[in-house]
């Protein structure tokens, strides 16, 4: 019999989520560690408490939650992030908190709570958005980014993520004080597709085996601002001109990779001075090389670097790369992995094999323990956007494959603790 989860509950907590935050045409703006996302906290702790689940918030803003009380005993923990970017929607990283929370409730209530603890957390800064670098509570926790480099992180005010825990982290609703999230012993997260894959195949399942990651760059042209009517063509030094031929040349360079899943993005984060009549001088890229296959994405890299130096050298412009962050695709536990397939079989629906060509706080608890994701349609592939949509029937299957799965992950860890792998 299937584990009894309530749509309705699960609905209703989406949508006291989405209230916060809330802005024009159903975006949500919940930024990392900022007093909306410190509300949002509020709200899941108040509901995994009434749940009987045990509260905790570690040194690095990740909220836990458990059954029973022995936080050594290793667990099976499923979770993802309440924080959003900006003029997001309602749904990504979301649903995999309301996901695993339903699942533990819906678990409880029908008596099949196994005696391996079962958990969810919620990271902290998950998005990029104020920080510049995604997935930072992950990262802390599994010891990918040590405490001290975390705490120094800073936004483009100049606050430290350290600062921004302290003071929006929500501590005073679990005791006042930080405490470790205990041992984990698998991790699963569900989450919204991102893409359009299991629309367009009209599955509504998929069991995620490996996840894309980036390398991410600022670029600056430093090109020479001049009045753009006294100043001819060949005595310019125009960045935004050099700017534009690296980014052209990145699509290019993406395009030649695009067999193995590489993808290549500019954005422009800064232009000096912005005036129509003023040739542009310094210009600010970022740059986002993604990929499944590390070996495709290094190509693309040095491809790029290249291009730079080629740029440079003609424009007779200097170009400074900074290197943000460079992390290896990961290929998820095939232990975990066999939980999720199971726990979907289990629901009598169809599910499909794939990959996540965006980051996840499950690449960085893989490198933890064993780990795997589980993914529900996106309408349209739309994500980072007041335009998503999973519907309430994706939602519900997912969450009952979700529940499942944990239930498998459970024996997993029990087994592991067994064998001294825990």
């Amino acid at each position: 019999m299937a584990v009894p989860v309530s749509s309705q509950r699960l609905q209703a907590d989406l949508d006291r989520f989405a209230a916060i935050g809330a802005g024009e045409g159903g975006s949500v703006t919940r930024l990392a560690l900022t007093a909306a996302d410190r509300e949002a906290r509020g709200i899941l702790i108040e509901l995994a408490q009434n749940a009987g689940l045990a509260v905790r918030i570690d040194d690095h803003g990740n909220t836990w939650a458990r059954s029973g009380d022995d936080w050594r005993v290793a667990a099976a923990v499923a979770g993802s992030h309440l924080d959003t970017v900006p003029n997001g929607g309602r749904f990504d990283g979301v649903v995999g908190v309301v996901a695993a929370l339903e699942a533990l409730r819906a678990l409880a209530e029908d008596g099949r709570m196994p005696d391996t603890p079962l958990g969810l957390v919620n990271f902290a800064a998950e998005e990029s958005s104020r920080f510049g670098i995604s997935t930072i509570g992950s990262k802390a926790f599994a010891g990918i980014l040590d405490a001290q480099t975390a705490a120094a992180i800073t936004d483009r005010d100049g606050v430290t993520f350290a600062q921004a825990v302290a003071d929006h982290g929500g501590y005073e609703l679990v005791g006042g004080r930080a405490r470790a999230g205990g041992r984990v012993g698998c991790y699963l997260e569900m989450h919204v597709e991102q893409g359009k894959e299991l629309e367009m195949a009209g599955v509504p399942l998929g069991v995620v085996q490996a996840i894309a990651a980036p390398t991410r760059f600022r670029v600056t042209v430093h090109g020479e601002a001049a009045h753009s009517g006294a100043t001819l063509m060949t005595w310019r030094k125009d960045g935004l001109v050099a700017a534009s031929e690296l980014v052209l040349a990145l699509e290019r360079i993406a395009e030649v990779e695009e067999d193995y899943g590489t993808v290549a993005t500019a954005t422009i984060f800064a232009l000096h001075p912005v005036s129509i009549n003023v040739v542009p001088g310094r210009v600010e890229l970022g740059v986002d090389i993604r990929g499944i296959e590390s070996r495709s994405k290094r190509r693309a890299v040095e491809r790029f670097r290249q291009t730079v130096r080629r740029v440079s050298a003609q424009r007779g412009v200097a170009v400074e790369v900074e290197l943000l962050s460079d992390e290896e695709p990961v290929t998820l536990d095939p232990d975990a992995v066999a939980c999720v397939r199971r726990g979907c079989e289990r629901t009598g629906l169809g599910y499909r094999m794939m990959h996540s060509r965006a980051g996840h706080d499950a690449m960085n608890m893989a490198r933890h323990c064993p780990a795997a994701m589980l993914f529900v349609p996106s309408r349209g592939g739309v994500s980072h956007h007041p335009g998503e949509f999973t519907s309430p029937e994706d939602l519900y299957h997912g969450t009952v494959a979700l529940a499942e799965s944990l239930l498998e992950a459970a024996t997993l860890v029990r087994d592991g603790a067994r064998r001294g792998r825990s």
